[in-house]
């Protein structure tokens, strides 16, 4: 059975039994990171949360490849604080149950000097969960680690507690460091999120390195704030297409980030931006998210924003990427997909959504999502086939569905909610 099996069951032994048996450093790497990634999913019924942690604990420790010992090390942050401890108590020799933040935060700090990298990366990690003030001067000390897995943590626990006077010494690193060290680093200037942080991300998204530029627009996604739409949307006209694409993510990203409250503002203004940049730079990449990301809030974003702005040349590539979204798992995506092709009517859309509907092979609930739009955009043409159609299914939802758009195009029919 293949990792992304084991990921998609949430089969907990045997990723534990892959991370502690398999010869290949990367494959240990991954089940690690897979087994963060599970955390919310583990139940004790199935499989004992302690055994993940003591396994994660073991591998921190023991595993011959520093990436793997790194990822088990995330994986433990994601289990919490007291997994963290574990950890952290079993290398340190000091029992830190129990003991008042304050007091836990000073022996964190101490940590930070250790001779073993793997103490200094869970110690970093462990005050950026506590977030006390009076450990922010060690930790920016340790931003000049000689270990870069270390930097990484470092400025991911500074982004975590959010401090402001933390910026001048994150910006230094942006500029000088590896390249995955200035991911976190820019991630966490997002994360501070304040104007000279701000700033400072804004300035990187025009430098002329490359990879820098890339680094900042990613970084802008998380901020969920409407002041990054526009140095996004000009990033889409960027010589790079590396640089294009992580645009179209962060803005797509951006929205999933944004304040209830500002969410409706900050999707106009995406909208807005993004007519005045040309389909191909736009269209494309939307296109791209609704068939490679795994993410939910990237996909439903995506296919939210096909609908307003994929139209001429491209507007049949956007309608073939929705209608196969139809069928996402996710429901809501499902329904942004059949919204939006709502709104894309044209390029002969009609006659294959009604292909859709009457293949009886193709998936009920991308059928029942077909059958609202055609109630939407639908003819003559829909009202005559459709009427065939319900008399035929055999399901009782489909014949629901169809009343309902043969009511919605003025044939005979009964109502329903949409989506019913």
């Amino acid at each position: 059975m293949s990792l992304f099996e084991l990921e998609r069951n949430a089969e907990f032994e045997r990723l534990v039994e892959v991370l502690e048996e398999s010869s290949n450093p990367n494959v240990r790497r991954r089940a690690a990171e897979i087994l963060g990634s599970l955390e919310s999913e583990i139940d004790d019924t199935r499989f004992p949360r302690e055994d993940v942690v003591d396994a994660l604990v073991a591998a921190s420790q023991d595993d011959d490849d520093e990436e793997v010992r790194a990822a088990a090390i995330d994986a433990l942050d994601q289990y919490g604080q007291e997994a963290l401890e574990t950890f952290i108590g079993e290398e340190s020799g000091q029992q830190i149950d129990g003991v008042a933040e304050w007091k836990k935060a000073k022996v964190l700090a101490q940590g930070l000097t250790a001779d073993r990298p793997e103490l200094r990366m869970a110690a970093a990690t462990g005050l950026g969960r506590i977030g006390e003030d009076n450990v922010m001067k060690p930790l920016v000390e340790r931003l000049e680690d000689s270990d870069p897995r270390v930097r990484k943590r470092v400025a991911r626990a500074l982004g975590r507690i959010g401090a402001p006077e933390c910026v001048p010494a994150l910006t230094n690193r942006l500029h000088e460091d590896r390249y995955g060290v200035r991911i976190e680093v820019a991630y966490a200037l997002a994360d501070i999120g304040t104007n000279n942080a701000l700033r400072e991300l804004v300035d990187v998204a025009d430098a002329d390195d490359e990879r820098l530029r890339r680094i900042a627009v990613d970084a802008l996604g998380r901020l969920g704030s409407i002041e990054a739409v526009e140095v996004l949307a000009e990033a889409l006209r960027d010589e790079s297409d590396t640089v294009r694409r992580t645009a179209m993510f962060s803005l797509v990203q951006l929205l999933s980030e944004a304040p209830a409250d500002a969410s409706h503002q900050i999707r106009e203004k995406i909208v807005g931006e993004l007519e005045a940049v040309t389909e191909t730079e736009v269209v494309q990449p939307l296109i791209d998210i609704l068939d490679q990301s795994t993410e939910t809030a990237q996909r439903r974003n995506a296919a939210w924003l096909l609908g307003r702005v994929a139209n001429d040349d491209y507007e049949r590539g956007a309608q073939e990427a929705l209608i196969e979204t139809l069928a996402d798992d996710d429901e809501m995506t499902s329904k942004f997909a059949a919204t939006s092709l709502s709104l894309l009517d044209g390029s002969n859309l009609e006659k294959r959504l009604l292909d859709l509907v009457e293949d009886d092979t193709r998936d009920e609930e991308a059928r029942v999502k077909a059958l609202f739009v055609l109630g939407k955009i639908g003819t003559e043409t829909s009202r005559n086939r459709l009427a065939g159609f319900v008399d035929r299914t055999e399901s009782d939802r489909l014949r629901k569905r169809g009343f309902s758009a043969l009511s919605k195009l003025g044939g005979a029919g009964m109502p329903s909610g949409d989506f019913a």
